[in-house]
Parts: structure tokens; C-alpha cells; sequence
């Protein structure tokens, strides 16, 4: 089911295991570019993130879809639902007194989620907030959120973030969808140049502006 979704999320999962469970105590504490968080918070956001699946297959699947995995974003304002995001996201990370506690409770949350997805049927239906979604195209949100998030996190270590190819792969096509087509090739933007950009992590520069022309009012494209 949805098998590069599903491979891709794995693989993220994998990888941000790596990185909290060795992670010094003093690190959960930094600041992070998502503003409202720091990294224990972050994490506390990327564990709801993973959570919401095992929300969504508990539910009973709704009428019809009404979005994909490129018009779910669209139904996003962040004016609105950010506040409420980053204070759940709080509340999940001081459900634990250490980030090591928090990192050991995603390490036991993500692959029992992820074998319980590998079973679902990818044509269900899902919702969570607003977005109806067929399962494998929700599991495309899953990989953004965190992908992005893991670059996040590498960020506020001092690290510079890359995805798995599988991911970045289903993340640059979300983007593009977002976008309305690729990036110029002037750009010279390699795929992390275009997540950070269009989700907001960086600005535009005057001379992408200028190259990209009225496809520089899109961005940032998520929010």
C-alpha cells in the first residue's frame, strides 16, 4: 500500500531515531527555527505528527475525499491553527520530564504506527482535522511533516539537514504541485534549497525574485 509513502515515512522515522537517542540531554533545550519550539517541543510536534495516523485509523473513513496530499496544505492557515499546533505540540513534550523520556517514547511509538499502517487498505478514507484524504495521499503529508521537520532539528544542531531520497522525492512534488510547476533552472536550487524556501525556513532573495517573477508571491507555499 502507497509503498513509496510508506518506505519514504520509514525512513525518516529511522533516521530521527538516530539523531534523539544519542542526543545529550542539553540539546532538547535548544532553540529551534520553528520559532515556538524548542527541540524537545519540536519533537513533542513530529510525535503528534506520527500519532495522527493511529487517530485517523481509528475513525470511521468519511463520505468522499475532498483534497490530495497538495490541496490538504492549501487548507492550512497558519494564522489560525498555528497558536493551537505549536501549544499541543508544548503539551506533548511536558508530558515527559526529559527529552531522553520523549525520545524514547517516539522510538516506541513510530514502528508500531508504521506496521499498523503497512496493513491499512491505501484507498480508505481519512480526516483528521478538515482534509478528507485517501490513506496513501495522508501518508504523503506524514513524509513532509517529517522531513522537514528532521532538517529542522538538524538545523538547531548545527547540522545541515537532507532527507531521504525517497522522501525529498515525494516532498519536492508536493511542493511543485503547490507551485503550479517546477522551479525555473536559473535558480540552481538543489532540493533542500527548494523545501527551505518553500516552507518558509528561508526568504527569498532579491535575484530569485527576480527569476522567479509572479511565482514569487507563492511563497512560502506552505502557510
Amino acid at each position: 500500500m502507497g509503498a513509496d509513502a510508506f518506505k519514504a515515512l520509514r525512513g525518516e522515522c529511522e533516521e530521527l531515531s538516530k539523531v534523539v537517542l544519542d542526543l545529550p540531554e542539553d540539546d532538547f533545550a535548544r532553540p529551534t527555527r520553528c520559532t515556538a519550539w524548542n527541540v524537545k517541543e519540536l519533537m513533542g510536534h513530529i510525535y503528534r505528527d506520527i500519532d495522527r495516523i493511529n487517530a485517523a485509523l481509528s475513525s470511521e473513513p468519511p463520505g468522499e475525499a475532498t483534497d490530495d496530499s497538495v490541496s490538504y496544505w492549501r487548507a492550512y492557515d497558519p494564522a489560525t491553527d498555528a497558536p493551537d499546533i505549536a501549544e499541543r505540540a508544548k503539551e506533548r513534550a511536558d508530558m515527559y520530564s526529559t527529552g531522553h523520556d520523549l525520545a524514547a517514547a517516539w522510538e516506541e511509538l513510530w514502528p508500531r504506527t508504521l506496521e499498523l499502517a503497512e496493513d491499512a487498505d491505501p484507498a480508505r478514507l481519512v480526516q483528521t482535522w478538515g482534509p478528507v484524504t485517501r490513506f496513501d495521499e495522508y501518508l504523503k503529508t506524514r513524509v513532509l511533516e517529517v522531513t522537514v521537520h528532521r532538517m529542522d532539528l538538524e538545523d538547531a544542531l548545527g547540522r545541515k539537514g537532507w532527507g531521504t531520497d525517497a522522501a525529498v522525492s515525494i516532498v519536492d512534488d508536493i511542493l511543485e504541485g503547490l507551485l503550479g510547476e517546477q522551479p525555473p533552472s536559473d535558480l540552481e536550487w538543489d532540493v533542500v534549497d527548494f523545501i527551505e524556501t518553500g516552507t518558509g525556513r528561508r526568504a527569498l532573495t532579491d535575484s530569485e525574485r527576480r527569476i522567479l517573477g509572479p511565482l514569487a508571491d507563492r511563497f512560502p507555499l506552505l502557510g
